[in-house]
């Protein structure tokens, strides 16, 4: 990966970390990083697979109908993850909350 694909790439992945921060905050959770790490991996994973299977860091020309497929599928994979492996149940306030914050922060 190029220089200039990996910034965008950290920067996606703090804007994650951040929904993530943020979510546990306005919850008020003390569960210490096992509770962050838990809620974090699924939304880094989707996020990374769909940017892979869509090459959003490497095709710069195409970039913000790709980064727009990457937001709808990568958050998809997040919650069906979420939901299948942790056993959590996701609301429709949490679905809503999650695509408009990651893509707010990630456009």
């Amino acid at each position: 990966m190029q220089r200039r694909s990996v910034i965008p790439a950290v920067i996606d992945a703090l804007c994650l970390a951040l929904f993530v921060a943020l979510g546990r905050e306005s919850h008020d959770i003390d569960s210490g990083i096992t509770w962050y790490l838990t809620v974090l991996w699924p939304f880094l994973l989707g996020w990374f697979a769909a940017a892979l299977a869509v090459r959003v860091y490497a095709s710069w020309p195409q970039r913000w109908i790709l980064l727009a497929a990457t937001w709808s599928g990568g958050i998809a994979i997040a919650l069906v993850l979420r939901a299948v492996v942790t056993h959590r149940d996701t609301p429709i306030a949490f679905i809503i909350v999650a695509y408009a914050f990651i893509g707010l922060a990630t456009f």
